[in-house]
């Protein structure tokens, strides 16, 4: 019995042991089948784009040796950054912006490769593209469902597929060559492909049947390099693979020229590869960046010593070496080697506009004013000199200043000359000549809309420089620098530090004074802070709701700011090509006029009333010119409209059942030539404009429609700030064309080019409106006026600029804008507005 119970027990052992070990060889055999692909194993040779982010745990332990992590981390700034982040989340309503947070910090945490790689086939045009997410893999999942729930929407099957162990989905591109997009799980990656047939091309790489970046040697060298510091990023750029790819192909220009042969032509052909490292060095953050294949140094590089006495404190500089002489050459050069490709008679044409520049311009550009320039210039920002950039200086070394100023002297006295027989050039910049210490100094008026002129900028020679400031003050703050009267900058022990670990010579230097810059910031921001705080506590918090945290929780300007110093940049230029070294403490931006005398919050407050008018007078320029920009673009639209119909729209898309006010509007008609064309298409034409599907494309913003000064809210349909003009008269939008008092758009009426008789220069087309804004889809008044009762600028018929400028902006029908003054004579501006009434047109 007993021996019968052991051989139980021995059977039982020994298939239990036979299972065990079964099953650790089918995983090792599983193992040894079946591997994760590396990075890369996915890439083909083929590879000309290559970039790679390590990610920041990789390298925490160098980074928290920077002066960035002093500035940011240790003072609490980057704790209450993510106190305002999980205060954001937490008022989330659509439960997204967690997950999203999350899948963006382990891309920053774990980083990601980039590449492009072109096919081995030579008609196979189009590259591919990989992405591929480091410890991604755990949102392959959730990206997969977000991908195939918005491809739904548009009808679109994603593909699923196994290879191996991989779950593939895939799709291709609507409308494309085959374009195809994939995305899988490789081990703790996420993996992302695009291009033509890209995912059997890359499970080819994997699987060995295609050679892989392994085998690119031009990569391999650069992947391989060695650094002398933590390098946590890195970008190539094989622009040899790309010229040998693409440059037989031939450029649809009437001069059939190859993509190699435009690339000769521009120097580019030469241009080998780019290479970016980054990353860390000591307390620094360390840049180098190599462009192969363009480098030429002629002459010596520059050294500290060739510097211009900068200010004692310059918020930035950048000096750089230049031979405008030797540029002036190379494009003569080029001018004259490339003559043939404007047709037989190039060579000659060339050679006239050469020789007859001297005579057009009134003097020799090369001989009067090249030839006397050096080959160092400067720009600098002088904290001194004022703040928001009027302290910005420029100037060139001069080899012959006495040919500057005698040049300077001779275009000054043909200005004056022509001034004194009444003759007045229309430049936007208008020099004068004023005298100040016994010297001329040239100051310049410039001239806004509405024939506003304020003065800004001045030049001068002084000693061996030419000097061109923002405010004369700069100028002469200069020459007290050059006469020893004034302090000069001097690299003190930082500037000195960091100078040390870059090349003594070089072309270009840039320099930024980080701490200065941050510190003005941060004392701006402490001024508004509590402003801030007030306006979250009334207007976005519940009464139980925190503040993510309060004006006392902010650390001292101080304590950000200590551990900055400035940045630098060089580059250096050889026959091999260039190479640009940076080393800075953090991101540097050079704003204009950090200065620490403005920390204190009362002169702060004089300085924001102060520089009030001038901020909105800015704003306000910047907006005009938007929306001439706008008129210009509504123009271009207009003309292509013609060139393609033969005429200009009508004023209303033709609806003979529906009254002018129901139909769709000119505004609506030119959408294809404003990049609008999918608003165009979603159009019923045969509908009123607010109708149907209509009422809901209404409500579309058009930016080229809307007028930045004006408005941007709207509760229903979409507006329009500008409007066709219609004529003269209450019933000119119905005339035809001949009748007095048209202009160029009526509800039924197409104004051709030959029907503009007074001339498309002397014709407005469309105006500014300021009053009784409408649709831009809608027919009618909103979209179309008429001069009906005076005054016509600023008046009934709604025609003006925003806010009842004293100028109102007209877009004529040759296309350009202009500017017409609110106190215009009456009569000239009805004569603008018809198209054929033979009246000529006084000045406005």
């Amino acid at each position: 019995m007993k021996t019968k119970q052991n051989r139980w027990v021995f059977r039982t052992v020994t298939i239990g042991l036979i299972a065990i070990v079964f099953a650790v060889s089918w995983n090792v055999a599983s193992g040894l089948v079946w591997q994760d692909a590396t990075a890369e194993q996915m890439m083909p040779q083929g590879t000309f784009l290559y970039a790679e982010f390590e990610g920041t745990t990789e390298n925490a332990e160098a980074y928290k040796e920077t002066a960035e992590y002093a500035a940011f981390v240790d003072s609490g700034l980057a704790d209450l950054f993510q106190k305002v982040v999980d205060f954001a989340i937490a008022r989330d309503n659509t439960g997204k912006a967690e997950g999203i947070k999350a899948a963006l910090d382990d891309l920053i945490n774990h980083g990601f490769i980039l590449s492009a790689s072109l096919a081995e086939e030579q008609d196979q045009l189009i590259p591919s593209v990989r992405f591929i997410f480091n410890e991604g893999g755990a949102w392959t999942s959730d990206a997969v469902n977000l991908l195939q729930e918005m491809l739904a929407e548009k009808d679109i099957d994603v593909e699923m597929q196994t290879v191996g162990r991989r779950q593939i989905a895939s799709f291709i591109i609507p409308d494309s060559p085959g374009i195809e997009v994939g995305m899988w799980k490789e081990g703790e990656s996420m993996v992302v492909v695009v291009g033509p047939d890209v995912v059997n091309s890359t499970m080819a790489c994997i699987s060995g049947d295609a050679p892989n970046i392994s085998q690119n040697e031009r990569l391999q060298a650069v992947l391989k390099a060695e650094t002398d510091f933590e390098q946590t990023g890195l970008s190539w750029l094989d622009w040899q693979a790309l010229q040998n790819k693409y440059g037989g192909i031939t450029l649809p220009i009437p001069q059939q020229l190859t993509i190699a042969e435009v690339l000769e032509i521009a120097g580019l052909d030469k241009l080998d590869s780019v290479i970016n490292r980054g990353g860390y060095r000591g307390e620094s953050q360390w840049t180098e960046t190599s462009i192969v294949g363009l480098g030429q140094q002629d002459g010596p590089m520059l050294t500290l010593k060739d510097l211009p006495p900068l200010p004692s404190k310059p918020n930035w500089f950048n000096v750089f070496q230049c031979d405008p002489a030797a540029l002036h050459d190379q494009l003569v050069s080029l001018a004259k080697n490339n003559s043939g490709l404007m047709g037989p008679d190039g060579e000659e044409q060339v050679n006239q506009i050469i020789e007859s520049l001297p005579q057009m311009l009134g003097f020799d550009p090369k001989a009067d004013l090249l030839d006397h320039l050096g080959n160092v210039a400067c720009i600098y920002d002088d904290a001194n000199g004022g703040v928001f950039g009027t302290g910005i200086t420029f100037c060139v070394k001069l080899k012959n200043p006495e040919g500057i100023e005698s040049f300077i002297d001779a275009q000054m006295a043909r200005l004056e000359k022509a001034e004194e027989n009444g003759e007045y050039l229309e430049l936007p910049v208008y020099p004068y000549r004023i005298e100040q210490d016994g010297k001329d100094l040239i100051v310049f008026d410039i001239t806004g809309d509405g024939d506003q002129t304020f003065q800004y900028g001045a030049l001068r020679v002084v000693d061996d420089w030419l000097v061109v400031g923002l405010m004369p003050q700069s100028i002469k703050s200069f020459q007290l620098r050059v006469d020893g009267k004034l302090p000069a900058w001097e690299p003190d022990a930082e500037y000195q530090a960091a100078l040390a670990e870059l090349p003594k010579e070089f072309t270009s230097l840039t320099a930024v004074n980080t701490r200065d810059t941050y510190q003005m910031m941060l004392n701006w921001g402490m001024v508004f802070l509590p402003i801030l705080q007030q306006s979250v506590m009334d207007n976005v918090l519940e009464i139980d709701e925190e503040m993510p945290f309060y004006v006392e929780d902010f650390p001292p300007a101080e304590a950000i700011t200590a551990p900055m110093f400035p940045n630098l940049a060089v580059s250096v230029a050889d026959e091999n090509g260039i190479k640009f070294y940076s080393r800075s403490s953090t991101v540097g931006i050079p704003m204009m006029g950090g200065n620490s005398g403005m920390s204190s919050v009362g002169v702060a407050g004089v300085g924001v009333a102060l520089l009030l008018p001038a901020v909105q007078q800015a704003r306000a320029a910047a907006r005009g010119a938007q929306s001439k920009n706008n008129m210009r673009q509504i123009g271009l639209a207009m003309h292509n409209y013609a060139d393609t119909y033969g005429h200009f729209p009508s004023g209303t898309m033709e609806n003979a059942e529906l009254k002018p006010d129901e139909r769709l509007s000119w505004a609506a008609s030119i959408l294809p030539f404003i990049e609008e064309g999918f608003v165009y298409e979603q159009l019923q034409k045969d509908q009123a404009w607010n109708a149907g599907e209509n009422e809901v494309t209404a409500t579309f913003m058009i930016s080229t429609y809307m007028d930045p000064a004006q408005n941007q809210n709207f509760e229903e349909f979409a507006p329009i700030h500008y409007a066709g003009i219609a004529g003269t008269g209450k019933n000119a939008a119905t005339l035809k064309i001949g009748q007095p008092g048209c202009g160029i758009f009526g509800y039924d009426r197409e104004t051709r080019f030959r029907d503009i008789t007074d001339g498309t220069s002397n014709t407005m087309m469309v105006t500014q409106v300021n009053d009784d804004i409408g649709p831009w889809a809608q027919g009618g008044k909103s979209t179309i006026r008429s001069l009906t009762k005076q005054p016509y600028i600023n008046g009934p018929d709604g025609i003006g600029g925003p806010f009842q400028n004293d100028v109102v902006f007209v877009l004529m029908a040759d296309g350009a804008v202009r500017a017409v003054s609110a106190n215009v004579d009456p009569k000239t501006f009805e004569n603008l507005a018809e198209m054929a009434d033979g009246n000529v047109v006084g000045e406005f």
